[in-house]
């Protein structure tokens, strides 16, 4: 294909859109190019969706070589929304030549599993890149935690940037290459984006709890499993028909807005319960089985081109519409995208059927599923729109103050943490929040939705305006914060949820924080229990407990180890002829000295007395002549450095243990102990030590 990038192509409507359904990838592409290019110019940046059956590679490489200065952003999924057809087999492009354009796209190589920390990543790298504000177009893998992204990725950015997206299939892609990394994301400045989302699904009658759940599986509702649940609220059917059923009546959790968070069930294990598409449910949430009819399902999709086509000048439009609005709609598909292209006046307009949608709440991202989102970009900025706040019904407010009530600490502060942020976030609809977590009389920024330095909080909180709130939680003279920002002036019913909630957080984190000191007392309890008290080494219990154990270890792996029982000589004249406070020291001085030749790993005691005893492994016999003699050479250095009245000195005894003949702990002990004996009846008679 001939490199066009520095032809002489007319700019003409600054926008193109191009589509083909031919087999083959770079006739396809040819194709779709040419309709495209037609219109826009030569293109700086080209949106390019494609269905399973093409190679992403090879329509990538040919439209690289025709403009390899242009930056690409596309993906492939089940469906392409071109204008009011969808291609369930095809490749389509959106081709920009927009004079003030500035865009550039995103996809770094990620290894792990920590969805957060790779919104984080993503973050960094558009703050670099970017000025202070523009509109984020998010392609990401549906496998991953969707919101714990949005999150990292918010905090370092914050509601400066409008984000979109939408999940994708099995590729996405940049023009710097395929699946670098779970997700790809094109930003934008230099046009303006107004958009909308909307579902049209409405709640059935009866409230429901997620009682229980698994990671991002839910295992019970109302204390039963899914499948029966769902028996009970819409009759009768097989497990066959359970992901069907779910598709039918996804779970929406209701917020304070009185709008509904879907969450669609993705599959459905033997067991019955249920794993959602790219987020997890908390347990506690408090929701509604949904239904979608068609009438309002297609009144959704026109509400939200409505309010999506108010930006000035408009240029093109971009739809991110749930697969499963498809496959409920089913003929009636084509109707949805007929209302879209009509309200939008024949936009150019190019979309996919995404697997999970991402649309702010005022400026705050939220992952959502069974939506449809349009964005309409233009040349003027659209006028900033209020959210329009309506009291949800009473039933809905119990919701949330059971949900509030329900909030409890899962056994780790990071898990409380995301939690409440989670809460927060869909109850409250919060454009920012923090918690300063007092620690070591230091305010650590230990939550955040919207920050990412303490600082940015504590300048926010020092003069808060009419849709903000500070909480102060624990003791006054050194309290913990919690700060709430709203996308609107907060009323006092506003006001009195977020206090309810601010005090279920201070409970929870008193009761947490007892815990800790219960579990810290625990431990010096066991800590004292298996301790020597004088020497700080392990007493005559903690030795046996812990050498039993190195045994077990010494024999699995076929390793010699062996006990050494060493007795401080002289232990009784020292305290007879200068009193036991200086017998005590003794034994702490020739304790230190002991832990200095002797390695972690070794089992180091003072089992009674004047006893001590050491558990080593991997030492044979022909070592252990070393060993004491380090250890008789570190005592002679403190006899040396030290002119005491007395001088220390001691006597050893050796067990050693075989493998291939395991004794127990207390059988080696006892041996070690009488070779010790043997030991001082040889220095009365002028022999050394020797190892047997």
């Amino acid at each position: 294909m001939e490199t066009l990038q520095s032809g002489g192509l007319e700019r003409l409507m600054e926008v193109g859109l191009g589509y083909s359904e031919r087999t083959d990838e770079k006739a396809a592409l040819e194709e779709a190019l040419s309709q495209a290019v037609q219109t826009s110019g030569v293109p700086s940046f080209f949106f390019l969706f494609i269905t399973p059956q093409y190679n992403p590679h090879r329509i990538l490489e040919a439209l690289r070589e025709a403009f390899p200065l242009a930056k690409i952003l596309g993906c492939s999924a089940e469906g392409v929304v071109v204008g009011r057809r969808l291609l369930s087999r095809g490749i389509a492009l959106l081709a920009l030549a927009v004079p003030g354009l500035r865009a550039f796209t995103v996809s770094p190589p990620f290894e792990g599993s920590d969805s957060y920390a790779l919104g984080e990543l993503v973050g960094r790298e558009v703050r670099r890149t970017s000025r202070e504000e523009g509109t984020l177009v998010i392609l990401p893998d549906p496998a991953l935690e969707v919101p714990l992204f949005l999150q990292g990725l918010y905090n370092v950015l914050g509601p400066r940037f409008l984000y979109l997206g939408g999940g994708t299939g099995a590729f996405r892609f940049t023009e710097q290459g395929v699946n670098l990394g779970p997700v790809s994301v094109g930003v934008f400045e230099g046009i303006a984006f107004s958009s909308a989302a909307d579902h049209g699904w409405s709640p059935t009658r009866e409230l429901l709890v997620v009682t229980k759940t698994r990671g991002r599986e839910v295992v019970e509702i109302d204390g039963i499993p899914p499948f029966e649940a769902y028996c009970e609220r819409v009759g009768d059917f097989s497990r066959e028909d359970l992901p069907w059923v779910g598709t039918l009546y996804p779970l929406g959790f209701p917020g304070i807005f009185g709008d509904f968070l879907i969450r669609d069930p993705a599959y459905f294990t033997p067991d019955g319960a249920m794993g959602f598409v790219g987020a997890s449910i908390p347990e506690g949430a408090v929701g509604y089985l949904m239904r979608g009819e068609k009438e309002s399902l297609l009144a959704a999709a026109a509400r939200a081109s409505q309010k999506a086509i108010c930006v000035g000048n408009p240029l093109f439009a971009l739809v991110f519409d749930c697969v499963s609005r498809a496959l409920v709609l089913g003929e009636a598909f084509e109707e949805e995208l007929k209302i879209v292209d009509d309200t939008l006046g024949g936009l150019p307009c190019l979309g996919f059927l995404s697997v999970g949608e991402i649309h702010p709440r005022g400026r705050a991202p939220l992952f959502r599923n069974k939506t449809v989102v349009v964005a309409v970009a233009g040349r003027k900025r659209a006028r900033e729109r209020f959210l329009s706040v309506c009291d949800a019904s009473s039933e809905v407010e119990l919701a949330i103050l059971h949900e509030i009530s329900s909030l409890s600490f899962p056994g780790s502060y990071q898990e409380f943490f995301r939690e409440m942020v989670e809460r927060a976030v869909r109850l409250f609809g919060v454009q920012r929040m923090a918690f300063l977590w007092r620690r070591d009389q230091e305010l650590q920024l230990a939550a955040s939705w919207g920050f990412s330095d303490p600082a940015e909080v504590q300048k926010e909180m020092a003069s808060p305006e009419e849709h903000q709130r500070v909480f102060l939680l624990g003791e006054q003279e050194a309290p913990s914060v919690l700060f709430f920002e709203a996308p609107y002036p907060l009323r006092r019913r506003e006001h009195r949820l977020y206090a309810l909630f601010a005090r279920k957080v201070e409970d929870v984190l008193r009761f947490a924080r007892h815990l800790e000191e219960q579990e810290q007392r625990l431990r010096e309890l066991e800590h004292l229990s298996l301790t020597d008290e004088l020497t700080g080494i392990y007493n005559r219990r903690g030795f046996l407990m812990l050498a039993e154990h190195a045994l077990l270890v010494a024999q699995r792996e076929g390793k010699e180890a062996g006990v050494l029982f060493l007795d401080l000589d002289n232990l009784k004249w020292i305290n007879d002829q200068f009193g036991h406070e200086e017998g005590d020291r003794a034994i702490r001085e020739f304790g230190r000295i002991i832990q200095k030749v002797f390695r972690k790993s070794d089992v180091i005691a003072r089992i009674g007395g004047d006893e001590f005893a050491v558990l080593l492994s991997g030492v044979k016999n022909a070592n252990l002549q070393r060993i004491i003699h380090r250890l008789t050479q570190l005592v002679e250095e403190w006899n040396s450095r030290n002119q005491r009245s007395y001088r220390l000195s001691f006597s050893a005894g050796w067990a050693p243990f075989l493998p291939s003949q395991p004794q127990k702990i207390r059988e080696l002990l006892s041996f070690a102990d009488a070779r010790m004996y043997d030991e001082k009846r040889r220095k009365k008679s002028g022999n050394s030590f020797t190892p047997s």
